[in-house]
């Protein structure tokens, strides 16, 4: 139904493809010369937004992550993931034992998010095809402008990147890497608890490693 209501109604489903972004310095004191010291913040369209939170609703149950994933999920925020990582250096750290840990930060992660890999993700965990396929033409069919100082730019077409900003932004951003945590929790290379694996811990795009030796630790950095 969903689907067919945006198909009549083709201009907000015109409407829906188009954005505008903010660019905001990434924190106080950044050089401000520097285009890579900006984030840019997606303005969507209402008609966006609204088709971010049925998604959201509709297909919850298909929209989980790991538990090793602590970025925008309920009962879970970066407090919690700081402290578990506090938790871990702690117990092995008592009596002179050691942990390694490494953080991994990719460069303008959310930017570079590959379609093709995304949603063959939204496929695999059986997310109807009509509605992946008009995620798809969403994305793929994306345009955008700069406003700078109220001055706006040529619009362009955008070819990779989820929307920051978005609402359904970040959850998909999520299921993207989750791969790659669910991949390094079935290894059980790295730091336990007792029986819990806690050898990574991801905030959306930060992700931290945590090993008990330096060669458990190279097994888990990707090649």
């Amino acid at each position: 139904m969903l689907y067919s209501a945006m198909l009549v109604h083709g201009c907000a489903l015109a409407d829906m493809s188009v954005c505008t972004v903010i660019p905001i310095p990434k924190g106080k004191g950044t050089n401000l010369t520097d285009s890579g010291n900006y984030r840019g913040i997606s303005l969507c369209s209402i008609f966006g937004k609204v088709f971010d939170l049925i998604f959201l609703d509709k297909f919850s149950g298909a929209l989980f992550t790991s538990e090793l994933q602590f970025g925008f999920k309920a009962k879970h925020s970066t407090t919690m993931c700081s402290m578990i990582l506090k938790e871990t250096l702690a117990y092995y750290s008592a009596d002179g034992g050691t942990a390694f840990r490494t953080f991994l930060d990719a460069t303008k992660a959310f930017d570079h998010v590959d379609y093709c890999e995304l949603f063959r993700v939204l496929l695999c965990r059986e997310i109807p095809h009509t509605y992946v396929w008009l995620l798809l033409n969403l994305y793929t069919n994306s345009v955008a402008k700069i406003n700078w100082n109220g001055v706006c730019s040529d619009s362009f077409r955008v070819v990779n990147g989820v929307k920051q900003g978005g609402i359904l932004s970040p959850v998909l951003f999520c299921i993207y890497l989750d791969g790659l945590l669910v991949a390094l929790n079935d290894s059980k290379v790295g730091c336990h608890i007792g029986r819990i694996y806690v050898g990574a811990l991801a905030y959306a795009d930060d992700v931290t490693l945590l090993a008990p030796t330096l060669r458990a630790m190279r097994l888990q950095l990707p090649a």
